[in-house]
């Protein structure tokens, strides 16, 4: 059962599933929320102390303080200090990503791993943010147009109507999604001095067919880093996590395994 607690300026609804000696924190992305992660949870649990939570400003968590994603780094860290976890695997998807990469980044001995899905936000390189938001606003535009969900590969849309169904009820929980500016480091994005210091290991996955976040930004992203791989998963989407679960959770048992043996 969901349970809540009070950070800097935010109130945070969060579970924990397990009580492995080591923990994961699964950090959802702008379509999501602490719901989201049903088809990692179950394989998870019985060997890992799983936290998900839902980002302030999202499902159940209000952004009192109304600072948004520059607040998400440091939510996550007193997070942390209140569930007493000193180290963590961190898996961020898409805008989970401004969570996780830049508190790993300025707190490299509390990330034991960090899982960067189909996102490069939480890298402040300037010119490949300015790159993503190229990329970005073409598919929007082309999308729009086609009336097509941006959020998975076409594919799917015909393929999993059913669970398609469920992701947009349980996005449709969280308030009217409010981001603004590049998410660079003036917002609190890591510098490219701090990823290069950032010696935990980095999984950069991305879906063949993300259209919001295209592979050629991803690839650029992983070379920033000392200690990053690059895993493209064939037929996936920018939902790799919910459309392709059994090929991401072999990714996250993977990095899971270089962090915690």
């Amino acid at each position: 059962m969901a349970q809540t607690l009070d950070v800097s300026g935010a109130t945070l609804t969060y579970d924990v599933f397990g009580d492995g000696p080591n923990t994961v924190i699964f950090v959802h992305g702008g379509g999501g929320n602490h719901l989201s992660w049903w088809k990692q949870i179950p394989q998870f649990m019985d060997r890992f102390r799983c936290v998900t939570y839902s980002v302030r400003g999202f499902a159940g968590s209000p952004d009192h303080s109304e600072e948004g994603p520059s607040a998400y780094a440091r939510d996550l860290g007193e997070l942390m200090d209140q569930l007493g976890i000193e180290r963590a695997a961190l898996v961020g998807q898409s805008l989970g990503g401004f969570s996780v990469l830049p508190f790993a980044a300025r707190h490299p001995e509390r990330a034991a791993a960090v899982m960067m899905a189909d996102t490069i936000i939480g890298v402040g390189d300037p010119d490949l943010l300015a790159e993503l938001q190229t990329q970005l606003a073409t598919a929007r535009e082309a999308l729009q147009q086609q009336a097509a969900n941006i959020m998975v590969a076409p594919a799917y849309v015909e393929r999993e109507p059913a669970a398609l169904f469920l992701y947009n009820q349980i996005r449709g929980l969280n308030p009217p999604l409010r981001v603004s500016g590049q998410l660079g480091v003036d917002e609190g994005a890591a510098s490219v001095d701090q990823l290069r210091n950032a010696t935990m290991p980095v999984v950069f996955l991305v879906g063949a067919e993300d259209r919001l976040v295209p592979p050629s930004v991803v690839r650029q992203a992983v070379e920033l880093l000392p200690n990053a791989r690059y895993v493209e998963v064939a037929e996936g989407g920018h939902s790799v996590y919910w459309e392709l679960p059994e090929a991401f959770n072999a990714e996250v048992e993977r990095l899971l395994a270089d962090a915690f043996t």
